[in-house]
């Protein structure tokens, strides 16, 4: 027989049999009586030895409970004494006391494991912990908590730092002042933080104020001390509501992280757009800021006064030193890729705007009511035609223009049948708008959807293109004579196609596509040069491109090769003169301060040979220097992953020791923008429009606003790249998931249970 655990079963039986008592705690105690009948059980469970026990007590079911079991008398061998009859028992053994009720267990419990069997005081512990310096932080830090286990308990806010993040939301969000100022704010605010102080719209105007100038103090010293060389990008925002104009300047450099810089420098309203006017607002800009070296400046081709506003700008520049432009600005010009897009879909779109107008108005048909929703579903049924979404454009964004058509387009047979079936669809045509006076646009016929999709096919090439170069905005320089030449193979295609109106509509736009870029045999190099810093493509890729441009081996492909590779090498020997004589700047303050410790240490005879050893670095890397661009286009393209956004100055900044030379011209270069405005405008028809809010401002207050918000996001690298057609669509479908008229009635009648 196995021995009985007398630390459960024994246990057990002591506990169940002291609390049936009413056993308290000391000073309270059992008789001696019950002690040692107690006792002699527990010894008895213990043991292996037998242990005379009366039959009643081994049968506790034959008992009515224990006090029965202990006031009889019962003869036990015991060492505790002999047995003793109820008269004999002593004057203690009366009725105990109720059990006192144990206090609240103690709040330093709520940090340990508990255990089934832990009875020892928490004394010790709590005095401990009362000294442990952690738990004082601990506690410390637990009071700035807002709820605890659902009770609002105190909370240190510091207001100063509240007032900061309201105006960071502020100028990220693009939100008015008096937005703090709302009902709903403050609702909001006094849910979340108890103890919320409302803040006035002076407060926030104040503290956005503080912000930039504190960023625009510590920019202003990091051009004085780096003296980078920057590239820039100038446009022209139209403010409708005060019939203003305001003038950006953006400026872009690589750093020493070899990361792409940008900070909006200037937002400043302007009189006129001549091109006196322009170039003086880009040389006090520069005055301003400190800048001194300028490579090129991107502009707005829309304004005819450019050319005036640059050759003044370039003047000016002279002045400021030999250094202050490279090639003496020969190549300072920039066009904007971007506005060249955005032209040719402007042009494309206007040649056939009634039927994009026909389509618009079809689209709105359908989606104007209930039961139009679901004639249109029953004729995409009917149909056989795969289920999609529709969406109407915004007349300034031609990217939702674009995705409009291109949904419609997948359902041109259901609206064939609404015209073949539904009367009231007819009708709706026939109505005279209150906006024009005249008959409404459409519908659209087999004509009209013909157009449309010539249409779709241009737009598709501009569209994926400026998708694509917002994707890489680390290096977009690289990219840019890859989208140009892209356009350029797939209008030459177009142009060869069967279908004669499609040849008419490309030939003209691409002849209107160089015209803008003024011939691409007379396009800036610089555009060309900076796909040729792409370790993957070098010169062989641009070669390539001249052969399909212009033709395999023909004369103007060779001759761009030459010409191409000719300001490479200019542009490399500039930069050597360029460095070198900064180097030889370097070796003379060297040179002066080695002279002067020279002088103090006169005395103790000793010359060092430190100044020799940098004369023998500056004569062996000018004997490499001549090499750098030959081994650069000589060695081997790096791999090209498909499908991977490769990272240009990743590669530059790893092999820039290698090139100290090159690296320096491939960081001006990468740095050059190939639009003027930022990638969000990419769309846009209508030029940069300022909102109502920001116009009613003070022109101060309003670049304090803009340059704020650009150097916030680019801190935060806020800036998500375009969204691609399928991304358009995917949120298309989202956007008609919430329409409850679009739900199956079984998810209706769910959602409402």
């Amino acid at each position: 027989m196995s021995k009985p655990d007398f630390k459960t079963l024994g246990f057990s039986f002591f506990s169940s049999n002291f609390e049936t008592c009413g056993g308290v705690s000391s000073p309270s105690r059992p008789s001696p009586s019950k002690l040692s009948s107690t006792v002699t059980v527990l010894r008895a469970l213990d043991s292996d030895q037998p242990t005379l026990i009366s039959p009643d007590m081994s049968s506790p079911s034959s008992h009515a409970n224990n006090n029965d079991l202990l006031s009889e008398e019962v003869k036990v061998q015991t060492s505790v004494g002999k047995k003793r009859t109820e008269t004999q028992r002593s004057s203690s053994d009366h009725q105990l006391k109720p059990r006192k009720k144990l206090s609240q267990s103690s709040d330093i419990r709520q940090y340990f494991v508990p255990k089934d069997d832990d009875k020892e005081s928490t004394n010790r512990t709590r005095n401990d912990i009362g000294r442990c310096e952690l738990f004082k932080a601990y506690q410390e830090s637990s009071e700035d908590k807002a709820l605890t286990s659902g009770n609002p308990t105190s909370l240190k806010c510091d207001q100063d730092e509240f007032i900061r993040t309201v105006s960071e939301m502020i100028v990220l969000s693009g939100l008015p002042f008096s937005f703090v100022e709302s009902e709903g704010f403050r609702r909001f605010c006094h849910n979340v933080i108890p103890m919320y102080e409302d803040v006035s719209r002076q407060t926030v105007a104040k503290d956005i104020a503080v912000m930039y100038l504190q960023e625009k103090s510590f920019l202003k010293v990091m051009f004085s001390v780096n003296k980078m060389r920057v590239s820039l990008t100038t446009d022209i925002w139209e403010a409708p509501t005060t019939s203003s104009s305001y003038m950006v300047v953006t400026a872009y450099w690589i750093d020493a992280n070899w990361e792409l810089q940008k900070r909006i420098i200037s937002f400043k309203p302007v009189l006129d757009k001549k091109g006196e006017t322009i170039a003086r607002r880009l040389i006090e800009c520069l005055d301003e800021w400190g800048i001194e070296k300028v490579f090129t400046v991107t502009v707005n081709n829309a304004e005819g006064n450019d050319d005036e506003a640059l050759t003044l700008f370039q003047d000016a520049m002279r002045l400021k030193g030999a250094n202050a432009l490279v090639k003496d600005g020969d190549f300072l010009r920039m066009r904007c890729c971007g506005h060249i897009v955005n032209l040719l879909v402007k042009d494309s779109m206007e040649h056939v705007s009634d039927s994009i107008v026909a389509v618009r108005n079809a689209v709105k048909y359908v989606q104007s009511s209930l039961s139009r929703i679901k004639s249109f579903e029953f004729r995409i049924e009917t149909g056989k035609v795969p289920k999609g979404n529709l969406s109407l454009d915004s007349v300034t964004e031609w990217n939702s223009t674009y995705l409009m058509l291109v949904a419609a387009l997948k359902l041109r047979v259901a609206f064939d049948k609404m015209l073949g079936e539904d009367k009231l669809y007819g009708k709706y045509f026939l109505e005279i708008e209150e906006e024009t006076g005249e008959k409404r646009v459409g519908p659209p016929v087999s004509a009209t959807w013909d157009e449309v999709e010539r249409l779709v096919t241009f737009l598709g090439i501009f569209f994926n293109c400026t998708v694509e170069s917002s994707e890489r905005k680390a290096a977009a320089s690289s990219k840019g004579y890859s989208e140009i030449a892209t356009i350029d193979w797939n209008l030459i295609k177009l142009s060869n196609n069967v279908d004669e109106e499609v040849r008419k509509e490309a030939t003209s736009i691409k002849d209107k596509f160089e015209k803008y870029w003024d011939g691409l045999i007379n396009i800036n190099p610089l555009v060309i040069v900076a796909s040729v810093f792409d370790p993957r493509k070098k010169m062989k890729f641009t070669s390539l491109c001249f052969d399909r441009l212009h033709g395999k081996d023909s004369l103007e492909s060779k001759n761009l090769t030459l010409s191409i590779t000719s300001v490479m090498r200019h542009l490399y020997e500039e930069y050597t003169i360029m460095l070198d004589k900064q180097s030889q700047s370097d070796d003379a303050a060297i040179q002066s301060d080695h002279r002067g410790s020279e002088q103090s240490g006169e005395c103790d005879g000793y010359i060092s040979s430190d100044y020799l050893y940098k004369e023998m670095i500056n004569e062996m890397r000018k004997e490499q220097a001549g090499k750098e661009l030959d081994d650069y286009l000589m060695e081997k393209a790096e791999p090209w992953c498909s499908g991977s956004d490769y990272d240009v100055l990743s590669w530059w900044k790893r092999n820039s020791p290698n090139y100290p030379i090159l690296s320096e011209l491939a960081r001006d270069v990468l740095a050059i923008q190939m639009s003027s405005f930022a990638h969000e405008s990419a769309f846009c028809t209508s030029g940069r429009v300022l909102d109502p809010y920001k116009s009613s401002l003070t022109p101060y207050t309003t670049e304090a606003l803009i340059c704020t918000q650009q150097w916030l996001r680019t801190s935060l690298q806020s800036e998500p790249p375009l969204a691609n057609l399928e991304q358009m669509f995917e949120e298309l479908d989202f956007q008609e998931s919430l329409d409850p008229r679009k739900q199956p009635s079984w998810l209706l009648r769910s959602s409402c249970n």
